[in-house]
C-alpha cells in the first residue's frame, strides 16, 4: 500500500483518532508475523505474541486482541497493563510506544509539508506535537510539567471543551501515553493540571479464537480505548481558586459564627486535617443544639453525618442531585484526595440560570427562523435548497438549525426575503451561533462567554426588526 493512498486516514491521527495496530501495519512499522515480546518481570521468561495480518496481536494458545493493553493484561494475568509500552518488537526491538511515536513523527512531518495545510497550522501541528514529546519525557523523568487547563487546550487551538474537541485532545494525549491529573474535563478552565503517564487500564474488547470466532463480545470499538463524555462535573461548579473555608473540631461557637458571617454562609466544613471531614455546622445545626440545651458545646452543633456526603471532584452532578435536594449541601475532593470545596443547592441553581438564558435565547432564534421560513417559502423550495447544500430534509416541522442556514444562504431564498443585509455576514453569524448552540445543547461544562450571550441577544433582535418590518 503505497503512503499516498492512507494519507487521508493518517492525517486523522492528529485530528482525534488513537492509533492502532493496524496504522503500524500501513505504515509499514509492523509486519504480519513479527514477533512481540513482553518481559513481566526481569529475569523471567518473556510473554510472546505475534502480529497477525488482520492487525490483531495473538497469544501463543491461539487467542488473538485487537489493543496490545488487554493481550498483555491476558498474558500477565493482570487487570490491567499498559501494552503500548510492555510490548516491544523482537526481544531487542523498540517498544510499540516507539513506533506509535514514530508514525505521529511522520504524520506531523506530512501534515506540515501539505500544500493544502497552512503554515500557521503547520507550526501549531508542530508545536503541539513537541509539546507532548516533552511533556512525555517530563512525566518519566517524574516531574510532570504543570499547565492551567486554558493553557493546556490551548495547544489545540481551542477556548473551551465542547465533546469534539476533547476527544481529539484525548487521543493525542493517549497516542502519547499521557493523561492529565486531575482530569482536564473535569474542572475549571483555570485550575492547574499537570501531564502525566497514563495509568495502567482494564480494557474491554474483542477476543478471537484461532478460527476467528468473536468468544467474547466487545461493547463499542475498543471501548476503554475511546474518550467519554465526562459531562459537568463538582468541580466546574465552584472558580478553583476560591479555597475551602473551614473551622478545627476545638473551634468555638464564635469562631464558626464570625466565618459564617463574614462570608456569609449558611455551613462551615469541619476539619480534622485537609484530608479528613470531621462534619459540618450550620446556622440550622447550631440553633438545633442550642435548643436541645443551652449550656451546649460547639462539639454538639457539629453534624457528623456530613461525612458521609463527600464526593470525587470528577462526580457528575447529576449523580448527586438528589443527596443535594435532601441536605443542601455536599463535600468535594481533590485528585489529592484533599477536601477542597462545598456545593450547595445555590449552586446548582446559579450554574442552570448561567445556561439557562443562553438555551433560552438559542430556542426563541430557533422559533423566530421556523416561522420565517414556513411563511415565506414552500415546502419544496425549502427541500431544494436543503439538498443542494446536502443536507437530508424530512419536513418543515423538523428542520434544524443547520437547514435554516441552508434556506437562508441559498442565493434565491434570499433574494426572495428581500431583506436590506449581506448575506455572507448574516450567514458568518448564524453559523457562529450554531457552533454555540450545539455546545449549549450537548451540556458543555464552560459556560457561555458573555460576548457570544449578547450575539445572541442582538440577532434575536435583528430577524425580530426585519420580520416585522
Amino acid at each position: 500500500m503505497s503512503n499516498n493512498s492512507f494519507r487521508p486516514r493518517r492525517k486523522h491521527l492528529l485530528n482525534g483518532r488513537r492509533v492502532r495496530i493496524s496504522d503500524l501495519l500501513d505504515a509499514g512499522l509492523l509486519k504480519p508475523g513479527d514477533e512481540l515480546f513482553f518481559q513481566q518481570r526481569i529475569g523471567d521468561e518473556p510473554h510472546q505474541a505475534s502480529v497477525t495480518d488482520r492487525a490483531r496481536l495473538r497469544l501463543q494458545d491461539g487467542r488473538e486482541f485487537t489493543t496490545p493493553s488487554r493481550a498483555g493484561a491476558t498474558v500477565a494475568g493482570r487487570r490491567a497493563v499498559a501494552g503500548w509500552s510492555a510490548w516491544q518488537v523482537g526481544q531487542a526491538g523498540p517498544t510499540l510506544h516507539r513506533l506509535r511515536l514514530e508514525l505521529l513523527q511522520d504524520v506531523a512531518k506530512e501534515v506540515s509539508a501539505d500544500q493544502d495545510t497552512s503554515e500557521e497550522e503547520a507550526e501549531a501541528v508542530r508545536h503541539r506535537f513537541a509539546t507532548l514529546e516533552a511533556a512525555r519525557a517530563a512525566a518519566e523523568s517524574g516531574q510532570p510539567r504543570s499547565f492551567t487547563v486554558r493553557e493546556f487546550i490551548g495547544l489545540w487551538g481551542l477556548e473551551d471543551r465542547d465533546r469534539m474537541a476533547t476527544t481529539q485532545v484525548e487521543a493525542d494525549l493517549a497516542n502519547h501515553g499521557l493523561t492529565t491529573s486531575p482530569d482536564f474535563r473535569a474542572v475549571s478552565l483555570d485550575r492547574i493540571i499537570r501531564v502525566v503517564m497514563l495509568p495502567e487500564q482494564e480494557e474491554s474488547e474483542d477476543e478471537v479464537n484461532d478460527s476467528g470466532s468473536t468468544v467474547v463480545e466487545a461493547t463499542a470499538d475498543e471501548l476503554s480505548e475511546e474518550g467519554v463524555n465526562i459531562g459537568l462535573t463538582l468541580e466546574n461548579l465552584f472558580p478553583h481558586r476560591m479555597s475551602l473555608v473551614s473551622v478545627p473540631p476545638s473551634a468555638s461557637f464564635e469562631e464558626a459564627i464570625t466565618v459564617m458571617q463574614i462570608n456569609d454562609y449558611s455551613q462551615v466544613a469541619v476539619l480534622a486535617n485537609s484530608h479528613q471531614l470531621y462534619g459540618s455546622v450550620s446556622w440550622e445545626s447550631i440553633a438545633a443544639a442550642k435548643h436541645r440545651n443551652p449550656n451546649a458545646s460547639f462539639s454538639d452543633a457539629i453534624v457528623r453525618e456530613a461525612r458521609d456526603r463527600v464526593f470525587d471532584y470528577d462526580t457528575r452532578l447529576l449523580d448527586v442531585l438528589g443527596t443535594l435536594q435532601q441536605h443542601g449541601f455536599i463535600f468535594v475532593r481533590d485528585d489529592q484526595r484533599k477536601i477542597s470545596g462545598i456545593v450547595t443547592a445555590a449552586d446548582v441553581v446559579r450554574k442552570y440560570d448561567e445556561t439557562a438564558t443562553p438555551f433560552f435565547l438559542i430556542g426563541e432564534i430557533d422559533q423566530e427562523l421556523r416561522q420565517l421560513i414556513v411563511n415565506t417559502f414552500d415546502e419544496e423550495t425549502v427541500r431544494k435548497a436543503c439538498v443542494d447544500a446536502k443536507l437530508t430534509f424530512k419536513s418543515l416541522d423538523t428542520m434544524s438549525i443547520g437547514q435554516y442556514q441552508a434556506v437562508l444562504d441559498n442565493a434565491a431564498c434570499w433574494g426572495q426575503l428581500g431583506w436590506p443585509l449581506n448575506r455572507g455576514r448574516f450567514i458568518e453569524r448564524l453559523n457562529e451561533l450554531r457552533k454555540v448552540r450545539n455546545n449549549v445543547m450537548h451540556f458543555n461544562p464552560d459556560p457561555v462567554r458573555p460576548a457570544e450571550v449578547a450575539k445572541l441577544r442582538n440577532f434575536l433582535s435583528l430577524i425580530r426588526l426585519y420580520i416585522g418590518s
